[in-house]
């Protein structure tokens, strides 16, 4: 049974082994059915790219707490979309931004308490 595929490597520059290494949710507008990119690794690189997709089920408690987090996120520290300064909001061959030419960004991630679920979130960027 083969359990790799092999895809081109934007790393490598050539087909390569690339082997499952898990699930990442899609951004997704308001609306819009939620579905996982399924991401796979390079055996050469080790750079991941994700390759197909699967619906993802949800529930009506992770619903509740995903809609209470981002609420804490964009009142409580600032989360915003800005241009990716690493391709300049082109959106070509991003790892950064996912080829979308956006990223998340915060205004500080600084721990507003114990209960707050940004703590231990470390700011990736610097802007």
């Amino acid at each position: 049974m083969k359990m790799y595929s092999l895809l081109m490597c934007a790393g490598c520059g050539a087909p390569t082994p690339h082997v499952f290494a898990g699930r990442r949710p899609q951004a997704r507008e308001h609306g819009e059915l939620p579905f996982a990119d399924c991401i796979h690794e390079c055996q050469a690189c080790g750079r991941e790219r994700a390759w197909g997709n699967e619906p993802r089920v949800e529930t009506a408690l992770g619903r509740r707490l995903v809609a209470e987090e981002l609420a804490h996120a964009l009142d409580e520290h600032g989360m915003r979309r800005a241009r990716c300064p690493s391709c300049d909001g082109r959106g070509l061959e991003c790892q950064r931004c996912d080829d979308d030419g956006e990223t998340w960004v915060f205004d500080t991630l600084d721990s507003c308490g114990a209960t707050c679920p940004l703590a231990g979130l470390d700011n990736a960027v610097d802007e």
